[in-house]
């Protein structure tokens, strides 16, 4: 059923097409401005993105804030992640993690802080569940891809844990009177059109690689067919879809199995389950690591 936005569009109430559409324009000329994201991390990107960067600068840019070098720190740490002697060096953490991962330690931070942010407690509770649903889908993708290694495990964890940046965006952005906060149907619907798109010019503003940024705008293209071997695209689109099957709980959710991105992974239902539910235990420690 169409979704009337007449009266939602109307100057008094605050129209949130044009509120999205100016966001949209915004992006296009390259300005990613999160209300209460930090500054120190959007260094991190510059530097991690900037091909003429040494680990002297990262290094540098990164221990200018101490909860950014814990939160690295735990991360190189991890069991699941990596094996080897604990590391309190900064300088080996970042060597032992890479770029991206250096970037996603980065990004769960920033993402810390937006949930705390007292000017943005109005929609706490929206931060906080695009913040489970991504570490669900990071999590998840990591660890599918750790073990089908048809796209890298790292690049497909960045991907879960942005994938909703889109929303985020939308949610941070938005005036408090605007309509979009008032109407939950609206809302839903607005999100579920624009977020993947936002999500893209984001992450490209920020310089992650050309994968992530299709595999964002994508995301939502669960019918997608293609030629060739399976790509991030496609374990992105799968794994939310399991991510959000194993949410339901009901079995109502659209099965992640009969997807064609999960056919190009040479995952059937029983090999979803399988490696769900071993994967238990290192689901629950990426979802430590990750905070």
């Amino acid at each position: 059923m169409p979704i009337d936005t007449s009266e939602t569009n109307s100057p008094e109430s605050g129209s949130p097409l044009a509120f999205l559409r100016e966001l949209t324009r915004e992006l296009s000329t390259g300005r990613v401005e999160l209300p209460s994201f930090p500054e120190v991390v959007t260094r991190v990107q510059r530097a991690v993105a900037d091909p003429d960067s040494t680990s002297e600068r990262i290094v540098k840019v990164v221990g200018a804030d101490g909860v950014l070098v814990s939160r690295l720190l735990t991360m190189a740490n991890s069991a699941l992640l990596y094996r080897g002697e604990k590391v309190t060096d900064l300088r080996l953490a970042i060597t032992r993690m890479g770029y991206s991962n250096v970037r996603t330690a980065a990004l769960a931070y920033a993402n810390a802080q937006l949930r705390r942010a007292p000017a943005l407690e109005h929609i706490r509770a929206d931060l906080e569940k695009y913040w489970q649903d991504s570490t669900q889908v990071a999590a998840l993708a990591y660890a599918i891809a750790r073990e089908n290694r048809s796209v890298p495990a790292d690049e497909a964890m960045l991907a879960g844990l942005v994938h909703n940046i889109g929303k985020v965006y939308i949610a941070s952005r938005a005036p408090r009177n605007l309509a979009l906060n008032s109407n939950a149907e609206l809302k839903d619907h607005l999100l579920a059109e624009w977020h993947a798109g936002i999500g893209q010019a984001i992450v490209q503003n920020w310089k992650l690689s050309d994968d992530i940024a299709t595999a964002i705008g994508g995301q939502c293209d669960r019918d997608r067919a293609h030629d060739g071997p399976a790509d991030l695209q496609d374990l992105l689109a799968m794994t939310i879809v399991l991510a959000d099957q194993i949410a339901a709980k009901d079995g109502e959710s659209t099965a992640a199995s009969v997807l064609p991105g999960a056919k190009l992974l040479g995952l059937d239902e029983a090999a979803i389950i399988r490696v769900v539910f071993d994967l238990q235990t290192d689901l629950l420690m990426l979802h430590t690591a990750l905070g």
